[in-house]
């Protein structure tokens, strides 16, 4: 239904090529990975788990999940042991302008802000988003190679997974603790003072990242 395209393409589409739009990465490869055959993109944990599985085994260090799956068990399990062998797993943190109150874990949780660095009104909110990232009117690339505008926290956290892969790239020898410290100490801190609910850490900020890596 095109979401893995649009979500890959936002991560880390080719740029300065005159075609589409630019990705965050984009010297970063996609391990483009199938968790359902629902039509409706509906995905058990086990089946989000499984794929989190495969890709850590066949190498993959960051895996970019645009489903809310930081309260599953057996995601987070899969997710500790990612960032055991080097690797760091994203999630979006959901469209249902719910206020949850999930416990902060291994995953990095991207909410969605919009282009005056407002929280977007849908995304969720609790102590277990790490961070916000742009979700609103995000240009990207689908299928047939035409530019979509869309939104959701499913592209704020390809945008994060993208910082992520930009970080690690810049310099090989940090850690993923490394990797997720530089990240949420160079956002641009929105809202209350430090990290809150609506925010996380706050908005990532890509040339800050890069310049402390």
């Amino acid at each position: 239904n095109s979401h893995g395209t649009l979500v890959s393409t936002t991560a880390a589409a080719i740029f300065n090529n005159g075609v589409g739009g630019a990705g965050v990465a984009r010297d970063a490869k996609i391990m483009p990975l199938r968790i359902t055959n629902d039509s409706a993109g509906w995905a058990y944990w086990s089946d989000i788990a499984n794929g989190v599985t495969w890709a850590t085994d066949h190498g993959a260090k960051v895996v970019s999940n645009s489903f809310a799956s930081y309260q599953g068990s057996t995601v987070i399990a899969a997710s500790d042991v990612l960032r055991s062998k080097g690797g760091l797993m994203i999630a979006s943190g959901g469209n249902d302008s719910a206020a949850l109150t999930y416990a902060d874990n291994s995953i990095i949780v991207a909410g969605a802000t919009d282009s005056a660095d407002n929280k977007a009104s849908w995304s969720n909110t609790g102590p277990f988003v790490d961070v916000a990232a742009p979700g609103l009117n995000v240009y990207t690339t689908g299928p047939s190679g035409a530019t979509w505008s869309v939104s959701g926290t499913s592209f704020s956290a390809p945008l994060t997974a993208g910082l992520v892969a930009l970080i690690m790239g810049v310099n090989p020898l940090l850690t993923p603790n490394d990797v997720e410290n530089i990240l949420e100490t160079t956002t641009v801190d929105l809202g209350a003072a430090g990290k809150d609910d609506l925010f996380g850490n706050g908005r990532i900020n890509a040339a800050a990242a890069i310049a402390k890596a």
